[in-house]
C-alpha cells in the first residue's frame, strides 16, 4: 500500500511473511500428492515457509506477520496462544481503515491477512503457540514463537491506517453463481459457463460502480476475488460483515 511508509509499521526483521501449507510426505521425505478433484488435496502435516513445526525466535517487540494460506483446499482459523489478540491491519485489498482485534484469524485457500502482534506482553523465555482451531491431530499445531532478548522499539500500530473511500451508488447489479461441475471433466463454472479466454461475460462502463452478488452453490469453500480489482463487501448471507473482511 502506498501509505505504508508513512505509518511507521514494523519493518525489516520485524516484518515477516508466513506461508502456511498442508503437505503429505513419503517415508523417504518426498512429497506425496493424492489428487481429489472433488474435495481438493488435504495433507496431514502443516509446514510454514517450507518447514515442519518451525520455531521462530522473536524479541519483546511489535511484529507484522503476513499470513498467506498457500494450501490447496484447507481452511485455517489461526489462534495465538490462548486467544491472544492479533491486530489485523490488512487483507487481500490492502490496508484496512483501522486495526481490528481478532482472537482468531480465518484464512481461506489463497487468502492473505496481515496482522500486528505485540510480543512485548510476554516475558523473555515465553513460548507462544500458533495453532489452527479447525485442525485436528497433526494439522492443529502451526508454529511456535520463542520470546527472547530485550524489549525493542520496532515500529508502532497507528489507530488509523487508510481513509475510507466514498463510493457512489451502483449503476447496475449482477449475480454470479459459482458451481462445480462433475460431469465430464470436473471444473469450476460461473453461472453455468466454463472459463473461456475469448468470451466476455460483462462489459461494465469505465468509471462506474456496480454491485455484484456472488453465490456459491457448490459444496466447497471458495474465497471470492476479482483479479486486479478491489471491492467493498457490503452484505453476507452469514450475518454482518466483519470489519476485517470489508
Amino acid at each position: 500500500d502506498e501509505l505504508e511508509d508513512s505509518l511507521e509499521l514494523p519493518s525489516g526483521d520485524f516484518d515477516v511473511p508466513l506461508v502456511i501449507q498442508d503437505r503429505a510426505f513419503n517415508s523417504n521425505g518426498t512429497l506425496r500428492y493424492t489428487e481429489n478433484v472433488d474435495e481438493g488435496f488435504m495433507g496431514d502435516t502443516i509446514v510454514v515457509n517450507g518447514t515442519v513445526s518451525p520455531r521462530f525466535a522473536v524479541k519483546p517487540a511489535l511484529y507484522r506477520l503476513r499470513f498467506l494460506n498457500a494450501s490447496n483446499a484447507r481452511e485455517y482459523r489461526l489462534q495465538l496462544g490462548a486467544g491472544e489478540p492479533m491486530m489485523q491491519i490488512g487483507g487481500d485489498g490492502g490496508l484496512l481503515e483501522a486495526p481490528v482485534p481478532r482472537p482468531t484469524v480465518p484464512l481461506g485457500p489463497a487468502e492473505r491477512v496481515d496482522v500486528v502482534v505485540d510480543f512485548r506482553r510476554f516475558s523473555a523465555g515465553a513460548q507462544v503457540e500458533l495453532t489452527n482451531a479447525l485442525g485436528t491431530g497433526s494439522t492443529r499445531a502451526v508454529m511456535r514463537f520463542d520470546v527472547t532478548g530485550r524489549r525493542t522499539d520496532s515500529g508502532r500500530l497507528p489507530s488509523l491506517l487508510r481513509p475510507r473511500e466514498s463510493i457512489p451508488a451502483p449503476s447496475q447489479t449482477r449475480r454470479w453463481e459459482l458451481m462445480f461441475s462433475s460431469s465430464g471433466t470436473p471444473e469450476w463454472q460461473i453461472s453455468g459457463m466454463s472459463f473461456d479466454m475469448n468470451r466476455i461475460d460483462a462489459r461494465p462502463a469505465l468509471g462506474t460502480i456496480e454491485r455484484w452478488q456472488f453465490v456459491n452453490t457448490s459444496h466447497r469453500m471458495h474465497p471470492m476475488h476479482l483479479h486486479g480489482v478491489h471491492y467493498r463487501v457490503v452484505q453476507r448471507s452469514s450475518g454482518p460483515v466483519h470489519p476485517g473482511d470489508r
